[in-house]
């Protein structure tokens, strides 16, 4: 569950303060967005630095995971693939609830889940190649 919570937490754009508390020496911590946090929300688009941060990530998420379930734990390629495609899949959109219910700019992308998609599907091509 810790590693979950690494990785979904890579893209935070946020950081602790300390603020000291009206009348007292106790010190509080407050996270505070940074900047582009403040900002109007712009366009999704589908051509974006993001995008191809979620393609390559779910692209090599598929294929180690995958290596490892069948070079190292010695399962059959047809039983290992499932798993390191669908686990990809569920790090990908446990990423996009993150963002839309705790994320600085709140938003769900589905296109981003479309690149994930792209990712493992290139992954699985590459490996049954």
């Amino acid at each position: 569950m810790t590693w979950l919570l690494v990785v979904v937490g890579l893209g935070c754009c946020t950081r602790a303060a300390e603020i000291p508390a009206q009348g007292s020496k106790e010190v509080r911590w407050q996270v505070l967005r940074s900047p582009e946090a403040k900002k109007e929300p712009q366009a999704d688009a589908w051509l974006a630095y993001d995008k191809v941060q979620h393609l390559t990530f779910s692209f090599l998420w598929t294929l180690s995971s995958q290596y490892a379930l069948e070079q190292k734990a010695g399962w059959a390629t047809g039983r290992a693939l499932p798993l390191a495609a669908g686990t990809s899949a569920a790090i990908g959109l446990a990423k996009e609830l993150y963002d839309w219910k705790v994320g600085p700019r709140r938003r769900f992308s589905y296109r981003d889940l479309v690149a994930d998609g792209v990712g493992i599907v290139l992954a699985i091509g590459f490996i049954m190649w």
